[in-house]
């Protein structure tokens, strides 16, 4: 039987974000899938909840969603373990001619998550301003707020069943606490990040990464991201 009163998100579309509004000011919120809430009070036609955990600026804050809104997008089933991501580099930089971004210099590597395999862009910017991620047992963060300010449209446009594209995992690299500005996301430039090339596999990548989580009272942390040699 789950805690009393606790609740997760799940999208309300295909961007991957569930609105709320903040209590006291009214203004929007947007949380991420399986972000956990701490019910309050029914009243008025709205469902009041504290934004209990994740890495999104709003935590800790009181927010609301119609009732009729909360009996769908507020769900008893919770996260399951933390994710386990395999990263495998392979051969020296190459260039490939993207039908998005025309030609790049990419670092190739492949990605293994829960039975799927991608293939990855580690680096596609060479101006010494980025470098593929180092070797390292490094940690995924729960995403912490939308990138649709990236153009991800033509990516969806031709990918069937792509979606939630603008969800972004950010990683804590070994070493250092918090975001190292580098993500796991879907697309074909890689800015030192993990780049998930293979847009048909983005869906399934998501889908794992979002339901997973590293036990805890905060939900910072989804799991493990392993780069090989």
């Amino acid at each position: 039987m789950g805690d009393i009163g606790v609740k997760y998100t799940r999208r309300a579309d295909d961007t991957g974000w569930l609105r709320v509004t903040l209590n006291g000011s009214g203004q929007a919120a947007y949380l991420c899938e399986y972000t956990r809430v701490q019910l309050l009070r029914e009243t008025g036609g709205r469902q009041y909840f504290t934004i209990a955990d994740g890495n999104s600026e709003h935590v800790g804050k009181e927010a609301s969603l119609t009732t009729a809104n909360a009996a769908t997008y507020l769900s008893d089933v919770g996260p399951m373990g933390p994710a386990i991501v395999q990263v495998s580099p392979f051969g020296a930089p190459i260039i490939e001619n993207s039908p998005f971004k025309g030609p790049l210099k990419q670092q190739w590597a492949t990605v293994s998550v829960a039975g799927v395999h991608a293939l990855v862009s580690l680096n596609s910017v060479w101006d010494e301003s980025f470098t593929p991620i180092p070797r390292g047992k490094h940690m995924i963060m729960a995403p912490d707020q939308s990138h649709a300010n990236i153009n991800t449209g033509p990516y969806r446009a031709k990918t069937p069943g792509m979606r939630c594209t603008d969800v972004w995992f950010p990683i804590q690299l070994e070493g250092m606490s918090g975001n190292s500005s580098r993500y796991i996301h879907p697309g074909h430039v890689s800015e030192g990040c993990v780049t998930v090339h293979e847009l048909t596999q983005w869906t399934a990548v998501y889908d794992y990464l979002i339901s997973s989580r590293i036990a805890g009272p905060d939900g910072r942390f989804v799991g493990f991201l392993i780069v090989s040699a």
